[in-house]
């Protein structure tokens, strides 16, 4: 009896350790749910490179979530490095969009982990499936033609071409619309109204419009963009790259597709463009209409974008600059 008793008071301590053991474990997990800027042209930290283009690394429930590389690979590895962070620990990367300055550290990360997984908005231009027609004018000429002279030997002339482009052999998925990557991982795809070479945005000068008008219009590119929606038990964390489609119009995909609410936006909310009234009516929008808890603003939103955002969300703005780790 007094053997069963002893195995029973161990058995209990056993137990209890464990069970101690699992808070620990959650408790840990939920401090690894951080977001650290790698790349940006705003910093405190004078040991890192300031540069044009934006980066940043989530840790989420174990898993390690790069989203941009920056402008420049050799300045990505050198902040990456300096900062400490890993890249052969990568889980998987979250390509905004093909710009410059959010695409070029891939090349270095691709060295280091080349079978990383990698998620890009559905952009023919980058690699995506593209439809193409080949019919022309005048279809049925095509039989006035020898085989040696029709496309496809007389085949359809309809078709997709599957791509290999600059990240040849790279493990990459185009994105068209949401998908839950992981759980409590949402890709929120949206598309730019505003593009060209940024001239078409409202506030721009009559002389950059004129650049790129066609019968008095702005060229349109409808360029994809993806953001990552991040579930906590606040809502959730809305990480954007440049948000050329408007942090308005992305905050609002993000509320229908995820059905809850947002606890914090980071990233770049491009306000560059926008005069005052045009960033306060933003601004505001994101506060009272769309109720974003918290703000993170980095890389495009501008000197006056920092200011008016930091005016309005007071101590519910967090500073994330380059070097800078929040926890959410």
């Amino acid at each position: 009896m007094k053997i069963k008793y002893t195995f029973l008071i161990y058995s209990l301590l056993l137990l209890g350790s464990l069970f101690v053991s699992s808070n620990t474990f959650s408790q840990l997990k939920l401090k690894e749910c951080t977001i650290t800027n790698l790349y940006d042209a705003f910093s405190k930290d004078t040991s890192l490179i300031k540069y044009w283009g934006f980066s940043c690394i989530v840790k989420y429930q174990g898993k390690i979530i790069l989203f941009d590389a920056g402008s420049n690979a050799d300045i990505f590895k050198k902040n990456t490095s300096k900062l400490g962070i890993d890249l052969t620990k990568v889980d998987m990367v979250i390509i905004s969009h093909p710009h410059y300055d959010h695409l070029n550290g891939i090349d270095y990360l691709l060295q280091v982990n080349p079978k990383v997984k990698i998620y890009f908005p559905y952009d023919i231009f980058w690699g995506a499936p593209a439809p193409f027609d080949a019919t022309g004018q005048e279809p049925a000429i095509e039989d006035s033609l020898p085989h040696y002279m029709q496309y496809f030997d007389g085949g359809n002339t309809k078709f997709t071409v599957n791509q290999s482009g600059r990240f040849w052999n790279a493990n990459i998925e185009f994105v068209k619309t949401s998908k839950e990557i992981f759980p409590g991982l949402t890709l929120i795809p949206t598309s730019a109204k505003y593009m060209g070479y940024f001239s078409c945005y409202p506030g721009t000068s009559l002389v950059q419009q004129q650049f790129e008008q066609k019968d008095g219009d702005c060229k349109k590119t409808n360029l994809p963009e993806l953001s990552l929606s991040i579930k906590t038990k606040k809502g959730q964390v809305l990480i954007v790259g440049c948000s050329h489609s408007g942090v308005e119009n992305i905050v609002k995909e993000t509320k229908n597709i995820t059905n809850d609410k947002i606890e914090l936006v980071y990233g770049g909310f491009h306000l560059l463009p926008f005069n005052r009234a045009q960033t306060v009516q933003i601004i505001n929008m994101l506060k009272s209409d769309l109720q974003v808890h918290r703000v993170a603003p980095t890389h495009c939103t501008g000197h006056l974008g920092f200011k008016i955002l930091k005016d309005t969300f007071g101590n519910d703005y967090l500073y994330a600059g380059l070097g800078e780790t929040i926890s959410y």
